[in-house]
């Protein structure tokens, strides 16, 4: 027999025997149940029969037309059930024992149309939620990894680092957020809580991204390679140059506003790549907050431009440069126009790690012919071994004593070297020795002991 034919028929052995079954059994006496609820059941049970007798009439056609086609192209949907009918045949003899036991549960309440709704279609974007965290134990002036310059006296003493959440979801193929809360504490030994990164980007292809929020300026090359998790960087702490604005930094690093990148077309093997950011810039006010978050202190916004290539015929070599201008208004004195430039060179691969910048801020008041340079730089080296990483680096910054946006000025250069050790493939021992030398200023020394980890 064709399978359709046999299985038509078996469906309709079935449904006869539930048609049987359901006719023969009269249903249990309810003790609580007034006569007009029976009566309402019986009418339903006398539905159920009619309607079963149906579906039983609909497979003896299909089993005895030999020509009839398929039930998927031939068999028209069979009508709904509203709430006063049957439940469907498939489960009769079920639905039966369940009327009969009780009333039907009253209908529930539509939501209130004033009531909010968490409820998202699909069940919502993806969250993605990476932490880092680092923890250190200082010794001498020269120690700490994240804040410079630290007031004085400075004690041997343990450290907690950044806390970091890094959260990421993707909203669609297209369209992604990214953002960073970082919670830490500062020289008053109070915790804190900031919102270092936040965006939301839009990439359709590889040749355009655009993203707006909160970003880290693409001023040189470590300030987008190494954001706030110490595990990725090899050092314990960052350049000089590019600590971060409220822990002594003088680069504007971080951002407000809107940041373009993607490939040049038909750049080849050299793949070029540019950047393109508008933003707040940083605040005319050295003493207070640098990063304008919801206000901006003037109508002017910054400008940065940058392109780097990655040349296919040497992995892990990036060279690039930047240009940012920014238009400031410092209290008493005339607008200050001031323009950073950077330039560098990295290679990095499985094994060696050697990175090269150079800045050079460059501002002048409005109105005065002198102007104020001043120049930063930093190399660094390191080498694989297994999972220990040796590593040196030496850097230079050089602030006028007379600038007029930066508080923290004089010469701070010196070497550092250091030894990372991964223990386990999520966290690394590192171990820091640092020198700086200043104008008028003894050399200071400090070693630096720090677990950084990823969770």
């Amino acid at each position: 027999m064709h399978p359709v034919k046999k299985a038509g028929l078996l469906l309709g052995v079935l449904l006869a025997a539930g048609v049987h079954v359901s006719a023969q059994e009269a249903p249990a006496p309810v003790p609580d149940a007034s006569q007009q609820n029976l009566s309402e059941l019986l009418e339903r049970l006398k539905a159920q029969e009619q309607r079963l007798k149906e579906l039983e009439a609909q497979v003896a056609k299909l089993t005895s037309n030999p020509a009839a086609p398929t039930p998927d192209a031939a068999t028209p949907p069979l009508p709904s059930v509203t709430n006063s009918e049957a439940p469907p045949a498939e489960s009769a003899p079920a639905a039966v024992a369940a009327t009969v036991e009780s009333t039907p549960p009253p209908a529930p309440q539509s939501e209130d149309a004033h009531e909010h709704s968490m409820k998202l279609p699909g069940g919502g974007p993806v969250l993605k939620v990476r932490g880092f965290a680092d923890f250190n134990l200082g010794f001498g002036s020269d120690a700490n990894p994240l804040i410079f310059p630290l007031p004085a006296p400075v004690h041997n003493t343990f450290q907690i680092g950044e806390f970091d959440l890094f959260l990421s979801s993707r909203l669609s193929r297209q369209v992604s957020f990214l953002s960073e809360l970082v919670i830490g504490a500062d020289q008053t030994n109070f915790w804190g809580l900031d919102i270092e990164r936040l965006q939301i980007s839009y990439k359709p292809s590889h040749y355009f991204e655009i993203s707006g929020g909160r970003y880290h300026t693409s001023i040189g090359y470590y300030n987008t390679a190494f954001h706030h998790g110490t595990w990725f960087q090899t050092a314990t702490g960052r350049p000089f140059m590019y600590f971060f604005e409220d822990s002594g930094g003088i680069l504007p690093v971080h951002s407000v506003g809107i940041t373009t990148t993607g490939l040049v077309p038909h750049s080849g093997k050299l793949e070029l790549h540019w950047v393109a950011e508008v933003g707040n810039g940083r605040s005319s006010d050295p003493t207070g907050q640098p990063v304008q978050n919801f206000l901006s202190d003037k109508n002017h916004k910054d400008f940065n431009l940058a392109a780097y290539i990655k040349p296919e015929w040497l992995p892990g070599l990036q060279v690039g440069g930047s240009f940012y201008r920014d238009r400031l208004i410092p209290a008493g004195i005339p607008h200050v126009d001031e323009n950073i430039g950077s330039v560098y060179a990295v290679y990095i691969n499985s094994s060696w790690e050697f990175l090269n910048e150079a800045v050079l801020i460059h501002n002048k008041i409005d109105g005065l012919p002198n102007t104020f340079n001043s120049p930063l730089a930093y190399t660094q080296v390191s080498r694989k071994f297994g999972n220990y990483r040796p590593y040196f680096r030496f850097q230079y910054l050089n602030v006028p004593a007379n600038d007029p946006v930066n508080i923290y000025t004089g010469r701070y250069d010196g070497p550092s070297v250091g030894l990372r050790m991964d223990f386990t493939e999520y966290a690394a021992l590192k171990v820091q020795y640092n020198r700086l030398y200043q104008r008028a200023v003894d050399p200071a020394n400090g070693v630096d002991l720090q677990v950084a980890f990823t969770f």
